[in-house]
């Protein structure tokens, strides 16, 4: 119960905003692009971050690096919530969340392993997959109400209230469960590691279709507010909603994966994942301007994600083993 708490977090931080990008544009005054970096930042910040919560994490433990994790993520909350009329102050807060919310990632799923093995892995892990494709569904609901009905700025309080209930869970219930003795952590050591996968062409290639398909859907999540309600005439709220369909799409995809993958191959459903990115993005191009299409497009991007991210993963953890073990020879 407590990993799904945590990696909620993660993706409570990135879709909760969404609906609420064009009112804010307009509160502030400023343009959809400079905005945008709120969206933007808060990535960067939780991609980055995950780098080095895992080598940290064994080295002083699960629990230390997690309650550290959300009290940077809880700052940058706060950053946001007392300088809303400031779109530094909201820039630099985004990436204190990014930062803090990393660490929900990493240690959601380590904490997992470090509890569970065999068939109750499984299980927890699947329960932990649910988890993540709904919030990205739910979030931009309740953001887009709250938005709407009362303002924008409240969504950062339910945000913080939702942080400060996980951090207090998390101090009260969360144990070390660190299964192996603590490892030292060099900086040097870890940047060394990194720069070997980067110079592996194989780790790269699997990894770039995860990054392609993340920008893919981050570029759509940026727009899709501001088409939808600045120039098709849709609240905050409406927005929410209707991005029930589209984010729904993440968790068709995985179902269409774990349909296919019994008669296809990786590669193959790679090929696939990536006709439908052709596909939704020559939709895009070439169908009205109207809120079914980029509905339907939407949908299809994440569709394609949901394929492709499992596989990336897959391709990308095969290659390290195979390091691995070449290492250890």
């Amino acid at each position: 119960m407590l990993a799904m708490l945590v990696i909620a977090t993660g993706q409570v931080g990135v879709s909760i905003y969404l609906p609420s990008l064009p009112l804010i544009s307009a509160d502030l005054g400023v343009s959809k692009s400079d905005l945008q970096s709120i969206v933007t930042l808060f990535l960067v910040g939780f991609g980055l971050s995950q780098l080095f919560y895992g080598p940290l994490s064994d080295a002083i433990g699960r629990r230390p690096v997690f309650l550290m994790g959300q009290a940077v993520y809880i700052s940058g909350t706060l950053l946001c919530i007392c300088f809303t009329d400031n779109l530094i102050a909201l820039e630099s807060g985004r990436l204190l969340q990014g930062l803090g919310a990393g660490s929900a990632s990493v240690l959601g799923r380590s904490i997992l392993r470090d509890s569970y093995d065999g068939s109750q892995l499984t299980k927890a892990l699947s329960y932990l997959a649910i988890t993540a494709s709904i919030m990205p569904i739910i979030s931009p609901v309740f953001g887009g109400w709250i938005a709407f009905h009362i303002h924008w700025e409240a969504v950062f309080t339910f945000v913080l209230i939702y942080l400060l209930a996980t951090f207090a869970v998390g101090w009260y219930i969360l144990p070390e469960t660190l299964p192996y003795a603590k490892s030292s952590f060099k900086l040097s050591n870890v940047l060394k590691k990194y720069v070997e996968l980067i110079q592996n062409p194989q780790v790269i290639s699997s990894a770039s279709y995860n990054w392609l398909s993340y920008l893919a859907a981050v570029v759509s999540l940026s727009l899709m507010p501001y088409l939808m309600q600045q120039q098709l005439g849709m609240t905050a709220a409406d927005y929410g909603v209707v991005m029930i369909i589209p984010s729904a799409g993440l968790m068709m995809g995985s179902i269409l994966l774990n349909t296919l993958n019994r008669r296809f191959g990786t590669y193959q459903l790679i090929g696939l994942s990536i006709a439908m990115f052709f596909f939704a993005g020559l939709w895009l191009l070439f169908a009205p301007f109207t809120v079914f299409n980029l509905v339907w497009s939407f949908t299809w991007i994440a569709v394609a994600q949901g394929v492709s991210f499992p596989l990336s993963i897959a391709c990308y953890s095969s290659h390290i083993r195979k390091m691995r073990a070449q290492y250890l020879r």
